[in-house]
């Protein structure tokens, strides 16, 4: 039952070193390996993995290679039979690999289960992806910005999406979706990957018993590419991708007051102009 963590980095070495400082503490009791794939560092982060050299498989590209590509690269060198997709500016807490293996065993037909992530002060920055149209396509981070103890936030159950930030996957169904699409550059590479698992009958799942912080979108250049991410994105999956936003809404009891996304479109979501933030004083919210 051996795991694979796999860690795409491109400079930003204090962040790597924080996440791996957590990953060797909340891992230790777990069969494991630790993947570092370098994208061209230019930063220090190369002689600092090196050091780190009895602790790491260290793959080092010559270009920034990308998100996808550098996860499928770690994912060949890997020999585990869960692959787990990390990012570098995480801090993981105690038990949070445990917890997505313990779900992941629950059934053969989880393909992917994802953790919940907070931004350090607490609250949430993915709980779940949820899409709020379907032309353009446009995913939303569920509640974020949501205190993290809200019960909404804390439910075990499907997704279309998680985040890439932290995915746990099935070695055989990565395999079997033929990795990350590397026609997208660092962005929805995530999305289309679980659409992909969804496709062949797999579950994804979110698991928020596991908890990480998260800074989120740290690497330079991190949205640069948005447009045309979108458009590869609406080309391979517009009319198969259906909209259900406000379907969680409803089913977490803000009957008849869920945002209407009738004009709600990428540019927002790219902005961080989420549903969930725009809507005026949401915690005053109530369930009818």
């Amino acid at each position: 039952m051996a795991v694979s963590i796999i860690i795409p980095v491109h400079n930003q070495v204090a962040y790597t070193r924080q996440c791996l400082e957590s990953l060797f503490v909340t891992t230790s009791q777990i069969q494991r390996e630790i993947i570092v794939v370098d994208n061209a560092s230019s930063d220090g982060t190369g002689p600092f993995l090196k050091g780190k050299a009895g602790r790491l498989k260290i793959i080092t590209n010559t270009i920034n290679a990308g998100f996808a590509r550098a996860c499928n690269l770690g994912a060949r060198a890997a020999t585990g039979e869960y692959l787990c997709f990390l990012n570098n500016d995480t801090i993981c807490r105690p038990g949070w690999l445990a917890k997505l293996l313990a779900v992941m065993q629950t059934g053969p037909q989880i393909g992917v289960a994802g953790g919940k992530l907070l931004y350090p002060d607490g609250t949430v920055q993915h709980a779940g992806v949820v899409i709020a149209r379907e032309n353009p396509i446009t995913p939303v981070l569920i509640y974020r910005g949501a205190p993290g103890a809200a019960p909404y936030v804390n439910k075990t159950r499907d997704f279309q999406s998680v985040s890439g930030a932290c995915m746990l996957v099935r070695r055989r169904v990565f395999e079997l979706v033929g990795g990350f699409d590397e026609g997208f550059i660092n962005g929805c590479e995530d999305l289309d990957f679980c659409f992909c698992v969804r496709q062949l009958g797999y579950r994804v799942v979110l698991v928020p018993a596991s908890v990480l912080y998260h800074f989120e979108s740290r690497t330079p250049g991190r949205h640069k590419h948005i447009p045309q991410n979108r458009i590869r994105l609406q080309a391979k999956w517009g009319g198969k991708i259906k909209a259900d936003a406000a379907q969680y809404y409803w089913e977490d009891g803000f009957r008849g007051k869920a945002p209407s996304f009738k004009n709600y479109g990428y540019d927002k979501y790219a902005r961080g102009e989420h549903p969930w933030t725009i809507i005026e004083s949401w915690r005053n919210w109530k369930g009818t």
